[in-house]
């Protein structure tokens, strides 16, 4: 690693962990796809669990204000619930929403989180929802999570998604300034590596496509900021956002194409 790489990875850390305590009062308003997407992971890892499954301690990485960590606190209400986020914002209003002893929130960045930072019995459950897109090297986060839980499950947003907002700024002449998004088959190359290691047993995925309607693309565009998703891809150019915004009509739809993944260490 460079020596100048360092210093960038720090400060898009800390970049978004204020876009996203900036939104945390109105994250829940406006994320509506977060939601739906944490609500499908729930109960899909209902039916992927064993029924008698009864975990020592529970991990919501990445939890924002606590769609998925709800989800954890309700299904095992003997265990222990580590709410892990970079916004300092989001664990306040996660604390607010859920005052009970059996959370405890750590200010961590999820992609980092190993076991030198949270120790939790062996018998365990981490999942994250749809924040791993933001990751520089999600392999690397997903060996980490194994080492603090035996049983990981997460959802991340895939290439693909927001088709209609690209193809405005194709349209225009324009490159849209979205981050790319990891792709289901490099998650997929990444999961049977871990099979054949044998740091991971046993496997399952799935994809998903939620729609979310707007009147105009500047109401998608204002959406994305009001969850502190906005920050563009390095290098990007900014755009004439009223030619995407006319190329895009007066109502359009956004997919979010999202993946559903589960492991289980041996």
């Amino acid at each position: 690693m460079s020596e100048n790489a360092l210093p960038r990875k720090l400060n898009s850390a800390q970049a978004a962990s204020r876009r996203f305590s900036d939104a945390a009062r109105d994250y829940d308003h406006h994320a509506r796809v977060q939601k739906h997407s944490a609500q499908h992971l729930g109960q899909w890892l209902d039916q992927m669990l064993p029924v008698d499954f009864n975990p020592k301690a529970c991990v919501d990485v990445g939890s924002g204000t606590g769609f998925l960590t709800e989800h954890l606190l309700n299904k095992f209400p003997e265990s222990a619930v580590h709410a892990v986020d970079l916004a300092e914002g989001m664990l306040t209003e996660l604390t607010r929403k859920y005052p009970t002893e059996r959370l405890h929130t750590h200010l961590l960045n999820g992609e980092e989180l190993a076991v030198e930072h949270l120790w939790i019995p062996n018998h365990s459950l981490l999942i994250s929802g749809m924040c791993a897109q933001w990751f520089g090297n999600i392999e690397e986060a997903i060996r980490r999570w194994l080492s603090v839980s035996n049983t990981v499950a997460f959802s991340v947003l895939l290439d693909g998604s927001f088709q209609a907002w690209e193809v405005a700024h194709e349209d225009t002449g324009q490159t849209s300034g979205l981050r790319p998004l990891p792709c289901d088959d490099d998650l997929q190359d990444i999961m049977n590596a871990l099979v054949a290691e044998g740091i991971a047993a046993s496997t399952a995925h799935h994809t998903k496509n939620f729609l979310d309607h707007h009147p105009d693309g500047l109401s998608f565009a204002r959406s994305l900021r009001a969850i502190g998703a906005d920050q563009p891809r390095v290098n990007h150019t900014p755009v004439n956002l009223r030619k995407v915004i006319s190329a895009l009509g007066e109502a359009c739809t956004m997919n979010y194409h999202i993946g559903f993944y589960y492991l289980e260490r041996p």
